[in-house]
């Protein structure tokens, strides 16, 4: 009978801390949950000066839902768990760019899709890309686009859905970045989207912070 290999204590809490950020409505990397839990787990020691090990023994299911909690409110120019369809729609964004974004949202849910061998995990992740990738879509479709405070055509977005919609292609990218290929994608296209998502993240973080009379 083969013997299954017992999971680590890291590995545990990695998971349960991705479990805790996605039920506030947020997705982050595995890679960089295992570096928060790390930073945390480091803090700790060195200010108590204890190992590591005893370290660990601080991070309680009560600390690391108050960690997730710090997580997900340290993004709070998101707006998370906010009605985005009736939220103030004060950045303008070029409908072309609106399309190249929409279109990378899907590659990001064929990058999530392979992320993890864990069904619930993924079906949360590919859930919110997929309500983002919605939202914006309904949004685009609800306006007449005009001209004026670019020389194209543009529309109104949220800025908190920008952000969002910019986290997510930023996860994306550091996975691809990792060695990820999305499902049944073309490795050698999949090694070029690392940076066409880091262009438009520079983007949509700019669109965000800027307001429209419009």
């Amino acid at each position: 009978m083969t013997r299954v290999p017992s999971r680590s204590w890291r590995d545990k809490r990695i998971d349960e801390l991705l479990e805790a950020v996605s039920a506030l409505g947020m997705t982050m990397s595995r890679a960089a949950a295992g570096e928060v839990l790390d930073e945390r787990v480091t803090y700790v020691a060195e200010h108590m000066r204890v190992t590591e090990a005893t370290a660990r023994r601080y991070l309680t299911d009560e600390a690391l839902a108050g960690l997730a909690r710090t997580i997900v409110f340290g993004f709070v120019d998101e707006t998370p768990g906010a009605d985005l369809m009736n939220a103030p729609r004060t950045a303008a964004v070029p409908v072309r760019f609106a399309g190249t974004i929409f279109a990378g949202l899907g590659e990001v849910v064929r990058i999530f899709l392979v992320e993890r061998d864990d069904v619930d995990h993924t079906r949360d992740r590919v859930a919110q890309v997929a309500h983002a990738q919605s939202s914006f879509g309904l949004l685009l479709n609800a306006q007449v686009a005009t001209v004026g405070f670019y020389e194209e055509p543009s529309v109104q977005m949220p800025p908190a859905l920008l952000l969002r919609v910019a986290r997510m292609l930023e996860t994306a990218a550091d996975l691809v970045e990792g060695g990820l290929v999305g499902y049944q994608a073309d490795p050698d296209e999949s090694a070029g989207l690392p940076g066409a998502f880091r262009r438009d993240i520079k983007l949509l973080r700019s669109m965000a912070g800027q307001e429209s009379n419009t």
